[in-house]
């Protein structure tokens, strides 16, 4: 898998993933879906995008401060997930060139309950910090993210 920056021509690729591991989920909670606010929302963040073959399988939505790192999705396609795409693109999103001086930063996440993914969050150590209409709020220190990851502070895996 290639991860890079995603560029204009993957935002059909980045919705449909949305959409499929999505929008059941969704749907169950009783929460609105609207294919252009998903969109420009998803837009005005970072994004890193893995390719196989030409085609986008995953990404990762995020933002980073000094003092957090969020991640807004994490989205593998169904014939890839469980393998090691997700922590590709988490890895990438963490190691990204920038210059975090604060040692309590913490990375940031929310998944719904109702999905599955919440295990692999929790296998790598993020805690639950909330709960609310269906949806977790979890929460890691970057530090300790870095070592259940094994990774060095400046090892950059976007090409």
């Amino acid at each position: 898998m290639r991860i890079r920056q995603a560029v204009s021509a993957d935002w059909d690729h980045i919705y449909q993933l949305i959409e499929d591991n999505m929008f059941l989920m969704q749907q169950e909670l009783g929460l609105d879906w609207n294919r252009e606010s998903i969109i420009q929302h998803y837009m005005s963040k970072s994004v890193l995008v893995g390719k196989l073959g030409g085609y986008v399988i995953g990404f990762i939505a995020y933002d980073m401060s000094v003092h957090n790192h969020v991640i807004h999705s994490l989205q593998i396609s169904r014939e890839y997930q469980n393998g090691l795409c997700g922590f590709r693109l988490l890895k990438a999103m963490l190691t990204t060139e920038q210059n975090f001086s604060g040692k309590d930063t913490q990375v940031l996440c929310s998944v719904f309950e109702n999905n599955a993914a919440k295990e692999q969050y929790f296998s790598i150590g993020f805690k639950e910090v909330s709960r609310s209409k269906g949806v977790l709020s979890l929460a890691i220190k970057r530090d300790q993210l870095f070592k259940r990851l094994r990774l060095g502070k400046r090892t950059s895996q976007i090409t």
